[in-house]
């Protein structure tokens, strides 16, 4: 299970992202035009940057236990994560999936064939024991 929120729109964050799609339009929301840097040859403008950062929680028998990932994250890394599990390729077209950072560090796949049951009244793994 992976939870994202934006919990009224981020305005918590006191911290900018940064500019990873220079762009020059007045699309270009975040920080107003003329602001988003020189956009290179073929850019898509509108786009500018991350935005706001936002919490982001990993629930999973395979998800690294007691673990802060400082990896570098946005909405499409999820659509990346998915793609990339199951080998579906990337949107293109300038998706942002092409570019977002990978949620693979999360993870310990070393797991992968053992099995979690958990008990239906408490919702704890069967037997007591941590898995």
């Amino acid at each position: 299970m992976i939870i994202l929120y934006d919990d009224s729109d981020g305005w918590y964050d006191h911290v900018m992202g940064p500019i990873v799609s220079p762009s020059n339009t007045t699309a270009d929301a975040l920080l107003g035009p003329g602001n988003c840097g020189t956009p290179k040859q073929g850019a898509q403008n509108g786009k500018c940057g991350f935005g706001p950062r936002q919490p982001f929680l990993v629930i999973s028998p395979f998800a690294k236990r007691n673990f802060v990932d400082n990896t570098l994250t946005d909405l499409s890394s999820v659509t990346r994560f998915i793609e990339d599990n199951w080998g579906l390729g990337r949107i293109g077209g300038g998706s942002s999936d092409a570019t977002a950072g990978t949620l693979l560090n999360m993870f310990d796949f070393s797991r992968l064939n053992e099995r979690l049951f958990l008990d239906p009244s408490t919702g704890l793994p069967e037997g007591g024991g941590d898995n």
